[in-house]
């Protein structure tokens, strides 16, 4: 049997994908919850990289310094390394976080900001439902 070039093409980028995380150039996140909808859906597997600039837009990955947990927001303000976020979902996010209490008034410290999710263009890579199996094993854990 034949191997079609797309299907090479998907072992290829699979293999990529491999290396990255395995050489701790690229590490993985699971999605939990719909404030990043319809960017990230809930389960989704999404892949970051240390942060060397962020800017506005960006979605980054910061560690809750009222939470023992991480969020995965996007940026929408900067000052003087304090960075304000809030979900894109409009719905359940409909102000900013260091309004609701999710982060400081003042924003983020750099300090906090674990890594910067990868985009390509307006394009933020993700894959469905695979973060599922990492959120089963750390709930079990």
């Amino acid at each position: 049997m034949k191997m079609k070039k797309s299907d090479i093409i998907i072992i290829l980028f699979i293999a990529l994908i491999y290396i990255l995380m395995f050489s701790n150039i690229v590490q993985s996140a699971s999605v939990e919850g719909v404030s990043m909808y319809p960017v990230f859906q809930n389960g989704a597997l999404t892949f970051y990289v240390k942060p060397i600039s962020i800017n506005v837009g960006n979605v980054i990955i910061y560690k809750s310094p009222y939470f023992n947990n991480y969020v995965i927001h996007r940026v929408i303000a900067t000052d003087n390394g304090y960075y304000i976020t809030q979900g894109v979902d409009k719905i359940t996010n409909p102000i900013p976080d260091n309004r609701i209490g999710l982060e400081p008034a003042s924003g983020i410290p750099k300090n906090l900001v674990v890594g910067k999710i990868i985009e390509f263009g307006n394009f933020t890579f993700s894959i469905p439902y695979l973060g599922y199996i990492s959120i089963l094993f750390s709930s079990i854990i």
